[in-house]
Parts: C-alpha cells; sequence; structure tokens
C-alpha cells in the first residue's frame, strides 16, 4: 500500500479523525509517488508525507524526498523551502504501523535539507522501534530518530496527547 491517497485515507481514520487533526490543502506529489509522496497542512502545521518501503535486503525503511530544480535535476529540498514538518508512515506487515513526525530544523541539523551549509539528501532509511539494527550507521540513525516515531499500535490517552502536540505546536 503506497499510493498516497490510499495511505493518507487510512492514516485520516486510524489517526487525524479521531484525534481531531483536520486536514488541509491535501495534494499528491507525483515524483515520489512510489513513496506515497503528497503534502497537506494541520493546523497551522505545513506537513510532506512519505510512506517508508521495506526492502529486501536491509533492515529498516527506505524512503525518498526530493524536487526538480530549475535545470530538470533532481535535488534535495531546501530547509528555507521546506514544511515544517516530515511525516514518515511506516507499516510492518499487517501487524504494526507508526509515523516519524520530524520538525523541519531536526532535518537540517542531520544534514537532510539542503541549506548554505548543508548539502542535503534526497533519500535515506528510517528505523522504527521493531527494528533491531546491528551496523553502527543504523545503530546512531535509530538513536536520533528515536525521539521522533510514534507507534501507533498503541491507542492510549497519552498516544492522541503526542500527536496533537506534535502536529500543532
Amino acid at each position: 500500500m503506497h499510493d498516497f491517497f490510499e495511505v493518507l485515507n487510512y492514516v485520516n481514520k486510524i489517526i487525524y479523525e479521531p484525534n481531531r487533526l483536520p486536514l488541509e490543502r491535501v495534494q499528491e506529489e507525483p515524483q515520489n509517488a512510489n513513496y506515497g509522496a503528497g503534502t497537506f497542512k494541520i493546523f497551522s502545521k505545513t506537513v510532506r508525507f512519505r510512506v517508508g518501503h521495506v526492502t529486501p535486503t536491509k533492515l529498516g525503511q527506505f524512503v525518498v524526498f526530493w524536487e526538480k530544480n530549475d535545470n530538470n535535476k533532481n535535488q534535495p529540498y531546501r530547509y528555507d523551502e521546506a514544511t515544517d514538518l516530515l511525516v514518515i508512515t511506516t507499516f510492518k506487515n499487517e501487524t504494526a504501523f507508526g509515523q516519524f513526525i520530524f520538525p523541519k530544523e531536526v532535518l537540517l541539523q542531520q544534514n537532510v535539507l539542503s541549506s548554505d551549509a548543508t548539502k542535503g539528501k534526497m533519500a535515506m532509511r528510517v528505523y522504527p522501534s521493531w527494528d533491531t539494527p546491528t551496523s553502527k550507521q543504523a545503530i546512531a540513525t535509530q538513536k536520533w530518530q528515536a525521539p521522533y516515531f510514534i507507534d501507533m499500535c498503541d491507542a492510549s490517552d497519552s498516544l492522541n496527547e503526542e500527536l496533537v502536540k506534535r502536529y500543532s505546536l
């Protein structure tokens, strides 16, 4: 399931609607369609949305995020033009479901977004809490990503509070 509207509809019914997080200005991003790509707004926050891909040989989920420059070449998103949040929805079979909700400031610190001082990236691998990486790089990546991951299988009130906090700050 990687169609933007299909995944967003699922997430909306399971997460956003029950927590009164209204979606506005929903748009698909065709250049990254294989990754359920789109943008929308929740409250005052602009959101770039992606769906992680499970790959057959590596742990974690792969995701891309790039745009075309004036010369029609792929380039990383720039910090000064980036949405407030990058949300990467992850699935593990039919049993686990979660979201990474990265503020753009964190993406700049991690050299994901480009700026005058950083090159930026056009893709990365994310490691949900249910993954146990063994390589040093993957362990370090999961460590910086962990505070931004929410396991959506937890249907408690604390999950609701956390979602509202992250989307409406």
